[in-house]
């Protein structure tokens, strides 16, 4: 993977494209991401540096402090975009990470991130110190590393974000877990998904977002690509089949999604599933509009926000070895 350095011109913070997150100033590290997952849209942004290239940032933390001076009214929390996840496997881009969610967080502002990567335990002892500021989710649609690997070849393996949700929850955070994309006829299988619901269920997780692919020609070339030797390509063409064309972001972009009826019947389907092991899912009205009229995940930002909840009791010794053991094969 190619490191870019570059100075920043513009502003380090700036208004997210997410409804849920209009109110939240949204922060960007790098442009392009070292995951290379096959279902990244942002590998079709404008300023993509391509695949193998990450270009960093280098004047970042500067920057925000400077802005940060500037403003009348501190935000309540930075956004991480996951277009550039905050947890590369890189290391200049891991250091200028710390570095910024550390003035944040020393300055009473709260982080939230969504990542794939694998979070190092000098966040986690960073994290610690406020965690009540910090709002993690964690996503994964499958504990099999064969299968995660050939969708996401380089992010964290799925043993490892089991180990970042544990080490959340032993600081006492809060995390959740996002299922997305679920990939029909690959990743929302139901043996797929129990085995993934029942090992979060046992990790004391209890919210879930589940959110079905949608294609753009990019991630359309990069899924094809990915997967083309594999009997799943072809489920996935089938289902597309029915597709309908579908607005995003205020209807400034438009994307293909599976149709409505497939979509609110397995959305039910792994719901049901999902109570089975003590988890309530959440669909994303960012992502189906036709579905979820509220922006659900926007309430559960404001949860953290006005949260008064107990934190999430620590691992015995007991519930540790069976989440280790359930996931010792996926390391």
């Amino acid at each position: 993977m190619k490191t870019v350095l570059r100075e920043r011109k513009s502003n380090v913070l700036s208004s997210s494209a997410l409804k849920c997150l209009n109110d939240a100033p949204a922060l960007s590290p790098t442009a392009g991401c070292a995951h290379l997952c096959s279902y990244c849209y942002a590998r079709g942004y404008s300023n993509y540096p391509g695949d193998g290239t990450v270009v960093l940032y280098t004047n970042l933390a500067e920057k925000l402090e400077n802005e940060l001076r500037r403003k009348r009214k501190m935000p309540k929390f930075v956004y991480f975009s996951p277009s550039c996840d905050a947890f590369q496997p890189v290391k200049q881009v891991l250091d200028t990470t710390y570095d910024l969610m550390s003035l944040l967080l020393q300055k009473g502002i709260g982080v939230s991130f969504l990542t794939k990567g694998r979070i190092p335990d000098r966040f986690i002892a960073l994290f610690k110190l406020h965690s009540n500021n910090v709002r993690a989710h964690i996503g994964m649609t499958t504990l099999d590393k064969q299968l995660q690997k050939m969708i996401e070849p380089h992010a964290a393996t799925p043993g490892a974000r089991l180990k970042n949700i544990r080490a959340l929850i032993q600081i006492g955070g809060l995390p959740e877990v996002r299922i997305d994309p679920l990939i029909p006829g690959l990743t929302d299988s139901a043996s797929n998904l129990s085995q993934l619901l029942k090992v979060l269920g046992s990790s004391r997780i209890k919210n879930v977002g589940i959110n079905y692919l949608f294609l753009r020609p990019i991630i359309n070339r990069n899924i094809r690509e990915s997967l083309r030797h594999t009997k799943a390509m072809k489920k996935i063409s089938q289902a597309f089949c029915g597709n309908i064309d579908m607005p995003l972001l205020a209807s400034k972009s438009r994307v293909r999604a599976l149709n409505l009826d497939f979509r609110q019947k397995q959305y039910k389907r792994i719901s049901l599933l999902a109570k089975q092991y003590g988890i309530k899912t959440y669909v994303c009205g960012y992502k189906n509009p036709d579905i979820a009229e509220n922006l659900t995940c926007s309430n559960i930002w404001q949860n953290y926000s006005d949260k008064k909840v107990l934190q999430y009791q620590l691992f015995s010794k007991q519930h540790s070895e069976i989440t280790l053991s359930q996931s010792s094969n996926q390391d």
